[in-house]
């Protein structure tokens, strides 16, 4: 039996592969006429530069302060990437309304892997982009595509850009 697709994930770091990715998972969801949530997963920096730095930010600032700036800078981090996500796919976005198929858009704060894993139970496939640095190279997905794939029940379509093409990132 074929399966049903009635719902994708198109997950997006932004970059130039991801936007190659956008089309492929444009195109699944017409043709299934298929339900498309758009994800971006910024990583949680305040914990990444505190691990990193091995200081204590909040005894540094004292804890309301941190608090605000990390608030402040996810909060703007947040809105910039989701301008960014809805202005690459306005240009199919009549397009996609016109065939009945709904979009949303996600941005989320955490883990890249275990975000969109806990996304990828909500769906059907999962499409996502990567670069092919080299012939060995493109076997080995990204270290997010790879994680992805290794921990997901749900289908993954990784679409690959090799490192000479050019595509804009989102």
């Amino acid at each position: 039996m074929l399966p049903h697709i009635q719902k994708i994930l198109y997950a997006t770091d932004l970059s130039g592969p991801a936007k190659h990715a956008l089309g492929y998972a444009l195109s699944i969801a017409k043709i299934y006429q298929a339900d498309l949530m758009l994800l971006h997963v910024i990583p949680d920096w305040a914990r990444n530069v505190t691990l990193a730095s091995g200081l204590d930010f909040a005894t540094i600032y004292n804890e309301n302060t941190w608090l605000k700036i990390k608030d402040d800078v996810l909060r703007v981090s947040k809105k910039h990437a989701k301008e960014r996500i809805e202005s690459a796919y306005r240009q199919y976005k009549y397009e996609l309304e016109a065939a009945h198929i709904a979009t949303t858009v996600h941005v989320q704060t955490g883990h890249p892997v275990h975000t969109i894993l806990q996304f990828a139970h909500e769906v059907d496939m999962i499409v996502m982009g990567t670069y092919g640095h080299s012939k060995l190279g493109s076997f080995f997905a990204g270290s997010v595509a790879q994680g992805v794939i290794a921990k997901s029940r749900t289908p993954v379509m990784v679409v690959h850009l090799e490192k000479d093409e050019t595509t804009k990132p989102l």
